[in-house]
């Protein structure tokens, strides 16, 4: 594990985001293996130091991208999450990315087990369209569609806007708040 990782977990103590890593394509299965077993050691480390850390789904890249991020499917995901059974090893659900792949937010999430989900980070975007953290709205996810399958299937976590500016995200929390109620969601 790097100093940085290290020192990361030990200055955080609460929570740290972390990726599974990237790769240029013919080498992805080896650059899988060597991200899931650091990871393995950074749970290990976050245990020890009462730490949590938490694993993004991260967003696709375009086909011919140099690079490609690893953990952007479902498959890819749970090839990290289900390998690590640590306490200190949560997940963060970033929406807007799992709507850019054929799965999408429903896909994602039937494959979640809640539990293991500390965060929900949100964000608008286009369905199968490219990488971006629009303002509520500024897409086309269906968030009251999003929060019925979240909520519904027991997350306990909490919400993280990630999108615009401060003014921006604290406006969004004011709508999100607004569309969980209309459901019935308190």
């Amino acid at each position: 594990m790097s100093l940085r990782d290290r020192i990361g977990i030990d200055v955080g103590r609460r929570l740290k985001l972390m990726h599974a890593g990237f790769h240029f394509t013919a080498d992805k299965e080896r650059r899988m293996a060597v991200g899931r077993d650091r990871l393995k050691r950074i749970a290990s480390h976050a245990e020890r130091h009462g730490a949590v850390v938490l694993l993004e789904n991260l967003n696709k890249e375009p086909d011919e991208a140099e690079i490609h991020y690893l953990a952007h499917t479902v498959e890819e995901w749970r090839y990290y999450f289900d390998a690590i059974r640590s306490p200190a090893f949560k997940l963060s659900f970033t929406v807007n990315h799992a709507h850019l792949v054929p799965a999408g937010i429903a896909g994602f999430v039937d494959a979640l087990d809640m539990s293991r989900v500390e965060e929900v980070r949100l964000a608008d975007c286009f369905r199968n369209g490219h990488e971006v953290h629009l303002k509520l709205g500024a897409g086309d996810i269906d968030f009251a569609d999003m929060f019925q399958r979240v909520e519904g299937k027991g997350f306990n976590g909490h919400y993280t806007n990630a999108f615009g500016s401060l003014d921006d995200m604290l406006a969004g929390r004011d709508e999100l708040v607004r569309l969980a109620g209309h459901i019935g969601i308190s």
